[in-house]
């Protein structure tokens, strides 16, 4: 759920989104740096979206809104996913804003359901 994979903030989303996402509503760079610690931000530890996945990663569902500073984010992890044939399913809501999902507006039980339905198709009991 708008994960944040790449702390180099590279997607244009970091930028266009900006002052649009009433969760996040700066950049998270200052924060980015501190938690790396000197270390290259495109470190597939620190940013997984530069990770391997060719060898091997489960079933992932993305959720995202089109204010979400981390749009971006999700859009291009779920390719990187898509590349390696990992089962990927993205899901974007209109007008949500990172964090969007919490049962606040309507949408939300619609992503709850997607993310219900998605884990009963992966891993049923």
């Amino acid at each position: 759920m708008t994960p944040e994979v790449d702390l180099t903030e590279s997607g244009d989303s970091f930028r266009t989104n900006l002052g649009l996402d009433p969760f996040l509503r700066q950049s998270l760079m200052p924060a980015n740096l501190l938690y790396a610690a000197g270390h290259d931000l495109r470190d597939p530890y620190l940013s997984p979206l530069y990770g391997d996945f060719t060898k091997g990663f489960p079933p992932t569902l993305l959720t995202t809104g089109t204010r979400d500073l981390f749009l971006s984010n999700t859009v291009l992890m779920h390719r990187a996913l898509r590349r390696a044939d990992i089962a990927a399913d993205l899901h974007v809501t209109e007008a949500a804003g990172h964090g969007g999902f919490l049962g606040q507006a309507p949408e939300d039980a619609d992503i709850q359901r997607e993310i219900r339905a998605f884990v009963d198709a992966h891993w049923p009991s």
